[in-house]
């Protein structure tokens, strides 16, 4: 069956607009041009399309669709693949925070009584979830499956105290951190201080600790922005620079 331009925009539930662009750019041309000068689209641009609008829906740059879709057939399975694993840690850190917040919501209203340490556990789990759907590939780019899971481990099996302790370390690394930042200095007490207290920050979660480690974080803090984000809202524009030329300066073997 054949669809002209407005059939398929209806049937796709995008718009014939959408379709006029993606045929401009190349990446969905119709079948072929009527005589009355109609674009017309058959099975295989269907096909085309439902695999754009998967895509567009787990937020593929346009610009990287074309070589998805000229991929042989198991490179999509594998990407698909992917992306369906990132989609579950997605669902299972929904998951995580509307059990807790449905359970919040019972306790102020007395139907049921959560201890600290449910509330604690929860949370934790929480964060998990979170750091796994955002920074999950990256990691796994930099350390090896044991490692993570370990680190995974001891950050759910960490204490109410020793969380508060992380925490309290972040913070001073973070008021060090924009003391250094201030004075562009990176050989000072306080820098050394920056490096200590992020190593000891590190020791939370990590199951063991190597200068070269520490050295590979520091690589992916400058190669995401992501994680330039966290430190540079907190400590100022150019704090997760310093912070790497830190650690690069005193995490030695």
């Amino acid at each position: 069956m054949a669809y002209q331009i407005k059939q398929l925009a209806q049937l796709a539930g995008v718009s014939v607009r959408t379709l006029r662009y993606y045929d401009e750019i190349g990446l969905l041309p119709p079948a072929y041009l009527g005589d009355n000068g109609y674009r017309y689209y058959e099975t295989a641009q269907v096909n085309r399309l439902q695999q754009i609008c998967l895509y567009r829906s787990l937020q593929v740059p346009l610009a990287d669709i074309p070589a998805l879709l000229d991929q042989p057939a198991p490179a999509v399975v594998t990407a698909l693949e992917q992306q369906y694993q990132k989609l579950l840690q997605q669902r299972q850190q929904l998951d995580t925070l509307l059990t807790l917040v449905q359970t919040t919501i019972k306790t102020q209203r007395g139907g049921v009584e959560m201890t600290d340490q449910d509330k604690f556990t929860a949370f934790k789990q929480a964060k998990l979830a979170e750091n796994e759907a955002n920074y999950g590939d990256e990691l796994r780019d930099k350390y090896d499956e044991q490692t993570l899971t370990q680190a995974n481990d001891q950050f759910a099996k960490l204490s109410a105290a020793d969380y508060a302790a992380m925490q309290a370390t972040e913070q001073q690394l973070i008021a060090d951190l924009k003391v250094v930042l201030a004075s562009g200095d990176m050989t000072t007490t306080t820098a050394q201080r920056v490096y200590r207290n992020h190593k000891k920050w590190l020791s939370y979660t990590w199951p063991k600790y190597t200068a070269a480690m520490h050295r590979n974080l520091a690589l992916m803090y400058q190669a995401d922005e992501r994680f330039q984000a966290y430190y540079d809202e907190r400590a100022g524009q150019g704090a997760s620079a310093a912070l790497c030329a830190i650690i690069e300066r005193f995490a030695q073997d």
